[in-house]
């Protein structure tokens, strides 16, 4: 099998145990997948299939959309509703006095919001797949050590308060790849003066696949291989460049193919359909990535 499409994966297990049942519901051993959503949370999850699991890379960098539950009154070590709970003088910085949770409002928590859309720097979770000093965050937090997490260039594209009801306040944010949505609710609460975690996770969209489209296990146990969209639907944001026979033969053998194209990355055609991807650099065309190429 050969192919894509967008899971909706449950609360409760791993994106790596979502690869593991589709496996055995599809008989595919190669399955992979963009996008880890954490346990808690649930909604779309692409799985790639076959050699689709070539363009894996090339998807890892498109925007997402979640609805994030938050509930005001105490900080976990995991910034989610599964943690330790913490102190609040463990999270806020040194000198930032707690309020009283009950005076927040509507209107405070939305008077915040601004200063987090658009470019921001971020610090992840302790409890993140990070790799830290060469290892995943998430396991030197589950021995206790204390590691420093690199902070990030995220960006959120929406960001607005879609309910409210004390002590639990929900989000739509709309953002990069890599920008953690438990981190970024963290930090809201901090500007807040509040404590909180997220209890609830949904992510509605993963580039062009939306949780409208996403299948459940049933659905693809009995669809099987008519649940795969075709390989190129992962690459559909790239210019599309037909090309002849002979053109295809060079670019098999290796070589690079004069055009008069302009310079950057597109998806390629020849006369059976998708082949791959492929390069135009100074009128020059060259292979990026063979996907269905002989």
């Amino acid at each position: 099998m050969d192919g894509v499409f967008p899971f909706l994966k449950p609360p409760g297990i791993t994106s790596h145990d979502t690869v593991g049942i589709c496996r055995r519901l599809l008989h595919e051993r190669r399955i992979g997948h963009s996008g880890t959503l954490d346990p808690l949370a649930y909604g779309v999850l692409p799985l790639y299939l076959g050699r689709a699991t070539r363009l894996i890379e090339y998807a890892e960098g498109q925007d997402k959309t979640y609805i994030a539950e938050c509930k005001l009154g105490f900080f976990t070590d995991t910034e989610d509703s599964t943690g330790q709970v913490l102190p609040f003088s463990a999270v806020a910085p040194a000198g930032q006095i707690e309020k009283e949770t009950k005076s927040v409002t509507l209107e405070q928590i939305e008077a915040v919001l601004p200063r987090f859309r658009g470019a921001i720097e971020q610090t992840p979770s302790r409890y993140s797949a990070i790799k830290v000093n060469g290892r995943r965050a998430y396991e030197w937090a589950r021995q206790g050590i204390v590691v420093t997490m690199p902070k990030r260039q995220v960006a959120i594209s929406e960001l607005s308060l879609v309910a409210f009801a004390y002590p639990f306040f929900t989000l739509k944010i709309t953002c990069s790849s890599g920008t953690y949505v438990r981190a970024l609710l963290r930090d809201i609460c901090l500007v807040l003066g509040l404590a909180g975690h997220m209890t609830q996770l949904v992510r509605t969209r993963v580039g062009a696949f939306t949780i409208d489209q996403a299948l459940t296990g049933e659905e693809v146990e009995v669809l099987q291989e008519k649940a795969l969209l075709p390989a190129d639907t992962v690459v559909a944001f790239l210019p599309k460049l037909d090309l002849s026979d002979d053109s295809v033969q060079t670019l098999v053998r290796g070589q690079v193919r004069p055009i008069e194209q302009a310079d950057g990355l597109y998806r390629t055609y020849g006369s059976h359909g998708f082949l791959g991807l492929a390069k135009v650099t100074n009128g020059q065309l060259k292979v990026e990535k063979n996907v269905f190429l002989p």
